[in-house]
């Protein structure tokens, strides 16, 4: 290893690394921000543009609106509503100094406008035209003093006879007085009708208009194009080479809001940041640079000071090893790399050994647990230690799982898989019913298995159930049906032992049978889960509600009650999903310290009435109930006296005298205080608590037929029947009589 810090190959790779850790994130932000400033300009311009674009069509939009004043003002003149009537009536009336008049005044109006050769007012059903030149016949007015082309006139000739509210045509060209023109006609008619009498024309000047957009529409712009119905009607392009060299453009489109005009103003897309920014921002990374390269020699120091020490006491032990062995050679992360390949070696060792330890002592003391283990303090230490949670108030039950009927032992990779298979097939099991279990070898059978809960279990033919699921499917994988016997259920560790002999004594009775009898084995039948209620699902259920997330246990029941209606189960296995889910939630309860005699006796009053739906809700009011007790959850001492409470108002409430004020003055306390510790324990309010009960006990009376309805209301606590009924039908939504009639139909 070299001395000096730049002689160290480590830490060079240090300098480097936080080199590149430094200045690349510099580099790029320095681009994104060159980038972006690209886009802001670009905005920038953009905008301007665009208000350029908007201010040029208002420009064009505001002429436009003075041609339609105009021939609004024309439509209200006497004069042209006095004509659009082809009669002699008003023949007088325009003798020769009112024409002249006439004459002069559509001339300055015409004239005023800035933008148009002349203009006229046509009577289409007179085929005659008043212009600033005089009233003529419109064949004579197109001969001697305008003349367009054939097509262009015949146009004007079609559209005179049609209601034209704004409309602007195509350019064209004409001889006004001899002089060649290029003019943009506009129709407007004076009259709302479909053929109207009298209709305004004007002639927009072309070299008028562009001379008027030239001096106002600006000079930004690279194109201005106006088309109407598809049709070109105005194209202006700068003649400015600079500004047309070849530079990109995009246009901004716009709608007239005069006419059907669209505008298409084309722009010069210059978006190339300034080349003061530009240098700004090279500065800006190339000081970035220095600095973050200090920055990273100064960490790199920092960094390779402890790693340094570090690493010459490791290369030092690494050298020492190797002067052994006659090695001297090597790099500082071989010496590492040695070293670190010595500590985990030796690591594994050390794990491996207590992991042996460990697996011995237990299956040491599992197996003294059968022959029958008696506790004292150092023997509950020695529990506590290997992880073995048993106590005296557990309950127990061994099973024995044994081969024998194997005939070929030399088949040593089959015995293997079939172990390995029980094992999986155990832990589902086991899970499933929510059991706790022990798997190990013993002597007189292949292996054994302590199930163990902090509940009684058993009851039902469980045990057998679980050992009928385990072996067919053992069979189901590997083609062999092992023997699994089990035991009764015990309490206490000395149970284990019983347990264990009636097992022991079960397994030896069924092989001798089998051996000297040629007992034929009983059709198997085949118990299949049809429901769904996976392991993984029942853990995530207990796990929630032990911390009272409401959300995720609602969401938990919703979907297993989702999945198992798409498999449109049969009542009783639906049956057995809920009670499997009741017995999880009984659970969860226990383990909070909680009574469960009231939702008990609720759940099974509801399995007796046989509603799978008003089960399912049960279940999720019970979670409820769960997750507001634990949210509530109180002081050691209040959980103590919400106990008592609980267990007085359980044993009292057919009393017609039980209330709050009672408990209150029994137990000393505030009525306030009673109500909020009561909550707290059942999640419900005082009353509805004992109205629970009292409904409960009233149902099973009114089922037995026993008493009338009379005495079942005393029974429950009500003084008068009127109370009891009005109780009843809140709670059930039926009447009391009602409920009897139900009960004996089904």
């Amino acid at each position: 290893m070299r001395n000096g810090s730049f002689g160290s190959g480590t830490f060079r790779k240090i300098l480097l690394s936080y080199t590149a850790i430094l200045i690349i994130p510099i580099i790029v932000f320095s681009a994104l921000n060159v980038q972006r400033n690209i886009v802001e300009e670009k905005r920038r311009q953009h905008e301007a543009h665009a208000l350029d674009a908007k201010r040029i069509a208002d420009l064009v939009d505001n002429k436009l609106n003075e041609l339609k004043t105009l021939g609004k003002t024309l439509s209200n003149e006497s004069w042209v509503k006095k004509l659009m009537q082809d009669t002699n009536v008003y023949d007088q009336e325009f003798d020769i100094t009112k024409m002249l008049d006439i004459r002069t005044s559509l001339g300055n109006s015409v004239s005023s406008q800035g933008i148009l050769s002349f203009g006229m007012v046509v009577f289409p059903e007179q085929q005659k035209a008043m212009t600033s030149w005089g009233m003529f016949p419109l064949k004579d007015f197109f001969q001697s003093i305008v003349a367009f082309d054939e097509a262009a006139e015949q146009q004007l000739q079609n559209s005179y006879s049609q209601q034209q509210y704004f409309t602007i045509l195509p350019p064209a060209s004409m001889k006004l007085w001899g002089s060649d023109k290029r003019v943009i006609p506009v129709l407007q008619s004076l009259e709302v009708v479909n053929h109207p009498r009298a209709v305004l024309v004007l002639f927009i000047d072309s070299a008028y208009f562009s001379e008027y957009m030239h001096r106002f529409g600006g000079i930004e712009s690279q194109e201005i194009v106006m088309t109407s119905r598809d049709a070109l009607i105005y194209s202006q392009v700068r003649n400015d080479p600079a500004a047309r060299g070849g530079a990109a453009s995009y246009p901004i489109h716009l709608s007239s809001e005069a006419s059907d005009v669209q505008y298409a103003i084309s722009y010069a897309d210059s978006s190339v940041i300034g080349i003061g920014n530009l240098f700004s921002s090279l500065a800006a990374i190339l000081i970035s640079i220095v600095i973050g390269a200090l920055m990273a020699y100064l960490l790199a120091k920092i960094s390779y000071r402890p790693l340094g020490a570090l690493l010459s006491k490791l290369s030092a032990a690494a050298r020492v090893e190797d002067s052994r062995n006659g090695k001297v050679t090597g790099s500082e992360y071989n010496f590492i790399e040695k070293s670190f390949d010595r500590l985990l070696h030796e690591n594994r060792k050390l794990q491996q050994s207590m992991q042996d330890y460990e697996n011995a002592a237990k299956s040491n003391l599992y197996l003294r647990l059968l022959k029958g283990y008696f506790m004292d303090d150092q023997q509950k230490n020695e529990l506590g230690k290997l992880g073995i949670g048993y106590t005296e108030d557990m309950y127990y039950c061994t099973m024995l799982v044994s081969f024998h009927a194997i005939r070929d032992f030399s088949d040593f990779e089959k015995i293997r898989k079939i172990e390995m298979l029980m094992m999986v097939i155990v832990e589902k099991a086991m899970s499933r019913y929510g059991l706790d279990y022990a798997l190990f070898e013993v002597t007189n059978a292949d292996k054994a298995m302590i199930v163990s809960s902090g509940q009684p279990f058993g009851d039902d033919d469980m045990l057998e159930r679980i050992a009928a699921e385990m072996a067919d499917e053992i069979e189901r994988l590997s083609g062999f049906h092992p023997d699994i016997l089990y035991g009764g259920v015990e309490q206490g560790l000395v149970g284990i032992s019983k347990s264990y002999y009636t097992a022991n004594e079960r397994l030896r009775y069924t092989i001798f049978s089998r051996e000297h009898f040629q007992v034929l084995q009983e059709e198997t039948m085949q118990a299949g889960v049809d429901y769904y209620y996976p392991t993984d699902w029942e853990v995530q259920l207990i796990n929630n509600l032990k911390i009272g997330n409401l959300d995720t246990s609602l969401q938990i029941l919703h979907e297993i009650h989702a999945e198992n209606d798409k498999r449109e189960l049969d009542e009783a296995s639906v049956s057995r999903l809920l009670s499997l889910l009741m017995e999880t939630m009984l659970r969860v309860l226990h383990e909070l310290n909680l009574d469960t005699d009231i939702y008990t006796k609720q759940f099974c009053s509801r399995a007796k009435a046989a509603n799978m739906e008003e089960m399912w809700s049960y279940m999720f009011e019970v979670g409820t109930l769960i997750c507001e007790r634990k949210r509530y959850a109180n002081t050691s001492s209040a959980v103590s006296a919400g106990s008592e409470l609980l267990q007085y108002v359980n044993d009292n409430y057919s009393s017609a005298d039980i209330s709050l004020k009672q408990l209150a003055e029994m137990y000393h306390m505030s009525l306030s205080k009673v109500s909020k510790i009561f909550k707290e324990v059942t999640g419900i309010n005082f009353y509805d608590y004992v109205c629970r009960l009292r409904m409960e006990k009233a149902k099973e009376l009114l089922r037995e037929r026993s008493c009338g309805i009379d005495h079942v209301a005393r029974r429950v606590g009500y003084e008068n029947v009127y109370s009891f009924k009005r109780a009843f039908a809140r709670y059930e939504g039926i009447k009391p009589d009602e409920y009897v009639e139900s009960a004996d139909g089904r």
